[in-house]
């Protein structure tokens, strides 16, 4: 029967189905934290810090009113608060682009194509428990594969080669 087929039988014990699991699918790369974020959160900190320890150091403001202290204490948090917001609105954006569309994702994505389309092609043998892949499978003058034992099967499908033959 084929693989997928046989991936979803109920029949087959836990196993089986284990040994015939699909290649994985690849996950994006991470992305990681944009130069111009990191500078923003950089400065907001410095702001922050700087603010906090003048606030500090000022004390009690005698004279002045409890609107004025209120006010200046806001003041501390908001243009660091500003600046870390534009700093995560600057990261996703750069992550949304990024994401999926790297060479070296898209790379891996036609490999993983190529390496389902090669599981779907597998058939298992229920007489003898073993795997193979029909003539053809790999290029259009592949033999046929010997018989592959379960846990060498997706050796197989992530290799995606007929035996003697090597790719070039």
């Amino acid at each position: 029967m084929p693989v997928p087929r046989a991936q979803v039988d109920g029949d087959l014990d836990r196993g089986v189905r284990e040994a015939l699991a699909p290649p994985p699918e690849p996950q994006p790369g991470s992305v990681r934290l944009h130069n111009a974020a990191i500078v923003l959160f950089s400065i907001a900190g410095f702001f922050l810090m700087t603010g906090i320890l003048r606030q500090l150091k000022s004390g009690d403001q005698d004279g002045s009113s409890s609107a004025y202290q209120a006010g200046a204490w806001v003041g501390v948090f908001l243009i660091p608060g500003l600046l870390v917001g534009i700093g995560f609105l600057v990261h996703s954006a750069t992550r949304e682009r990024r994401t999926g569309t790297s060479v070296a994702d898209i790379a891996w994505r036609g490999m993983w194509q190529r390496r389902l389309q090669a599981w779907r092609a597998g058939w298992l043998c229920r007489s003898c428990w073993t795997a193979f892949f029909p003539a053809g499978t790999f290029h259009p003058d592949s033999p046929a594969t010997p018989a592959i034992p379960l846990d060498h099967f997706p050796h197989w499908v992530m290799t995606g080669t007929a035996p003697g033959r090597t790719e070039t």
